[in-house]
Parts: C-alpha cells; sequence; structure tokens
C-alpha cells in the first residue's frame, strides 16, 4: 500500500470536514450561550425525570459545555493547520469522536421526550460523523 498522502484532495476534504463541524458546534454552542435556556427546553423536558435530575437548566448548560467543547476541538484543529499534507490529524479526530458523544446527549434528549423523528435525525449525524471518522483515519494512516 502506498505511504504517501494524497496531497489536494485530502487537504481539501479535511478543511471542509474541520469547517463543517466548527460551524455545527459553533452555532449551536455560542447561539446557547448568547441566548440562554429557552421555554421551549423547560416545556420540553418538565414532565421528565432531567427535571429532578440533574434538573433542566443543568442538563441546557451541560449540553451547552459539550458543544462548547467540541467547537473547540475543531478550532483547534483549524488552528493547528491539520488539514495540511503530514500534519495529523489529532484534534481533528478529536472533534469527530467528541461529537458522537454530544449526538448521543441530543438524541437521548430526544428519544426520552418521544421525539422520534428527531431522534432518528440524530442517528442520521451520528451515523454519518461515525463514516466521516472512518474516512479521516483511513486517509490518514496511507
Amino acid at each position: 500500500m502506498n505511504k504517501t498522502p494524497i496531497s489536494f484532495p485530502r487537504s481539501a476534504s479535511y478543511l471542509a470536514i474541520n469547517l463543517v463541524y466548527l460551524m455545527i458546534w459553533g452555532f449551536a454552542g455560542i447561539g446557547k450561550v448568547v441566548s440562554g435556556v429557552p421555554q421551549y427546553f423547560h416545556d420540553k423536558f418538565a414532565k421528565t425525570w432531567l427535571a429532578s435530575f440533574p434538573g433542566i437548566a443543568a442538563s441546557f448548560w451541560l449540553i451547552t459545555a459539550s458543544e462548547l467543547a467540541a467547537f473547540g476541538l475543531a478550532l483547534a484543529a483549524l488552528m493547528r493547520r491539520e488539514f495540511w499534507v503530514n500534519r495529523t490529524p489529532s484534534f481533528l479526530v478529536g472533534t469527530l469522536v467528541w461529537s458522537l458523544f454530544v449526538f448521543l446527549q441530543l438524541g437521548f434528549g430526544l428519544w426520552l421526550t418521544g421525539d422520534f423523528s428527531g431522534g432518528y435525525n440524530l442517528f442520521v449525524y451520528f451515523a454519518l460523523t461515525v463514516g466521516i471518522l472512518h474516512f479521516v483515519e483511513t486517509h490518514w494512516q496511507r
């Protein structure tokens, strides 16, 4: 197997992947910080056990912290220029792996409230992230 990295396709793909996750988690996390806990969040989870433990506001801020952590990893990957040839995509891989756990958190809340359509959408995001993670690891280890 050829160990020489492909330059442009690999770099462009990694950059696009990095930017899309930077946007997803940047808009989600920063948007939550700016707007705070919305009323719909209280309404949606008031009748679940999350209202008792850890609490609705705490649940919201835990999700926010997870999204901001994913955003931070994506930002670190971009700042380190991990999309360049011969750069190890450590933070990009970290972004993708952490994103799986954020999607898991979000999906759990949707399934808990019976929002099966939204839960399915989160499952698709999760599955696509697994595929993207596989793509990054496969092309990185050539």
